[in-house]
């Protein structure tokens, strides 16, 4: 697993900030510090987390512990939260930067990773996808530069860092497609080799017919990689692994030798015990 080392004083997937657009009373905070969603007059504090947040606690691929370490007072929008993910570690610091925070745009998301390197440049990719604008942009430039000085940063690198991690997020999704389709080629192979001496099987037509779907599949995962929809990517290579599975003679030969070994079982059950002493 790959960890984030940032060098100090620059952008890094590791320190990115994120301008926040959208926010509303849609959650609120209980009085251990969890986060849960608004419904009607809650005993909670009402807290507003934005658009960035909400998409990024969205987008985590594994159950998350997700704890407000820092609670709303007057400011609904100015929290800290902290995110753990598996090996991942993710605070997400809101603040405003301009307009004395009065409105939502006015806001800031300092988002401060922690961990796994590979699963951070995932979720900024899916980030990044979902919003379908670039994060990074900040809609008040000399606030928004400034605000990035305070955070160390500078516009370029700052840059450099998302886009940096959005290419890298991508790049993984499209090792799982390749990985993926080297199986495919290998089962291919071993389909190929069995079908010579399997001619009247009643399964090779349905194991073709698996194997016809684990190709569409692939392209599918390709156009949607196209896309940037992660989502559509996973969900077309979940289906292609299960096709992949049911064309594979290596997984029928496992699934004959089970039937065969339950039949010797019942076999040996069924037999008398004949006592010849």
């Amino acid at each position: 697993m790959k960890e984030l080392h940032p060098p100090k004083g620059m952008a890094s997937p590791a320190n990115l900030v994120a301008q926040v657009l959208r926010a509303g009373p849609d959650h609120e905070v209980d009085e251990a510090g969890g986060l849960r969603p608004r419904r009607g007059r809650g005993a909670g504090d009402v807290i507003y987390l934005g658009d960035v947040a909400t998409t990024l606690l969205h987008g985590l691929r594994q159950a998350a512990a997700i704890t407000v370490v820092e609670r709303p007072r007057f400011d609904e929008q100015r929290w800290v939260l902290d995110v753990r993910a598996g090996d991942l570690h993710l605070v997400v610091r809101s603040r405003p930067y301009w307009g004395f925070g009065l409105v939502g745009h006015g806001y800031l998301n300092e988002l401060t990773f922690d961990g796994d390197a590979d699963a951070a440049d995932r979720l900024v990719f899916d980030l990044c996808a979902a919003l379908g604008r670039d994060p990074w942009v900040l809609r008040h430039g000399g606030a928004g530069r400034r605000a990035l000085m305070r955070c160390g940063l500078d516009e370029a690198s700052h840059e450099a860092a998302w886009k940096d991690a959005v290419r890298r997020g991508r790049d993984g999704l499209r090792g799982e497609i390749r990985a993926l389709n080297d199986r495919h080629e290998d089962v291919v192979q071993r389909l190929h080799a069995w079908l010579d001496g399997a001619e009247h099987d009643a399964r090779a037509t349905e194991m073709q017919h698996h194997l016809m779907q684990v190709e569409e599949d692939l392209a599918l995962a390709r156009r949607a990689l196209s896309e940037d929809h992660a989502p559509g990517v996973e969900r077309a290579l979940a289906r292609a692994e299960a096709a992949l599975i049911q064309a594979d003679p290596v997984h029928l030969q496992s699934l004959e030798a089970d039937a065969e070994g339950k039949t010797m079982l019942s076999l040996q059950d069924d037999l008398d015990v004949v006592d010849l002493t």
